[in-house]
């Protein structure tokens, strides 16, 4: 189990997890597990020391970075660092919610190279200033169900709370490019789909913490796009803002969309960052500032 961490309280997660290996394991005995943490060199040194010695109580390895290597390279490094035939990738803001999680993940190994479990949002109440995040994860529950994402086994691929046999995550490691925020999962779901990889996507949940702030989220889908703009094909042709952008660029009217999104950036922001902010306008935010992006390189 590889938990990549950055400024994260990952004591229940691991306790948790420690626990339900450890159940599993006394009534199966071929089963075996390790779990890793990996601390991206994080500023917080109070969870750091925190985790730290959580972990060594649970008997978990504590990988602390000298410094940041972002999401992606840590996810390899902890593989690297790790023995098992399957390696169970989740993400350090995730919650264990069923008793049997690390039970059905043990018994669903055979069916598939890639096993993906399912995200489910926390229950309500959240501050005023989670809004966006809250509005954007709720609109994505309708493709959340394991029948749906089955449908659409590679596109609905996330890291988030998924299982592969080694030799998949020795095939395709993942993009190291992905410094930052963003697409790191969905381009090794395209590379899956190009080597024939088997997925399935199964209803075993955890529960996503990491509800951002409306400020920092919007941060995120800038650092996001900013990303997908270096990774170019395929993931640009897949990745609805540069979809449409490059739609935008072959009516010619690309540099038109990045004027219009110059002069209402400041109002758009100031409306997705207020208590009500719309999907419609969020979306029309990162075309347009996906387009800008476009533009500037293309002058270059």
């Amino acid at each position: 189990i590889l938990i990549p961490s950055y400024n994260a309280d990952c004591t229940r997660l691991m306790a948790d997890l420690a626990s339900q290996c450890a159940a599993h394991a006394a009534t199966h005995p071929d089963f075996s597990y390790e779990i890793l943490v990996g601390d991206d060199a994080s500023s917080r040194q109070d969870l750091t020391a925190l985790n730290r010695q959580t972990a060594e109580s649970l008997g978990v390895r504590y990988l602390l970075m000298d410094e940041n290597q972002g999401q992606s390279r840590l996810r390899n490094v902890l593989a690297r660092a790790s023995k098992g035939t399957h390696l169970l990738f989740i993400d350090s803001d995730a919650q264990v919610c069923t008793p049997d999680f690390i039970a059905r993940y043990a018994a669903d190994a055979p069916r598939a190279d890639v096993i993906c479990g399912a995200l489910r949002n926390p229950q309500p109440p959240f501050a005023e200033n989670c809004t966006l995040r809250y509005r954007y994860e709720k609109k994505a529950e309708g493709q959340r169900p394991a029948a749906y994402r089955n449908r659409h086994p590679y596109e609905r691929f996330t890291a988030f709370n998924a299982m592969m046999v080694r030799s998949v995550w020795e095939q395709i490691h993942f993009e190291e490019r992905c410094r930052h925020y963003g697409y790191e999962d969905a381009l090794m779901g395209l590379q899956m789909q190009r080597l024939g990889i088997s997925i399935l996507h199964t209803d075993n949940p955890l529960i996503h913490l990491g509800i951002d702030s409306n400020a920092s989220f919007l941060h995120k889908t800038e650092t996001a796009l900013q990303t997908l703009l270096t990774l170019g094909p395929p993931m640009t042709l897949h990745a609805g803002a540069s979809r449409v952008a490059g739609k935008l660029a072959r009516w010619h009217v690309l540099g038109l969309m990045a004027r219009i999104f110059s002069l209402c950036r400041g109002m758009m922001r100031r409306h997705l960052l207020g208590h009500h902010p719309s999907l419609t306008v969020f979306n029309l935010y990162r075309v347009g500032y996906y387009a800008s992006l476009l533009r500037q390189t293309k002058k270059h």
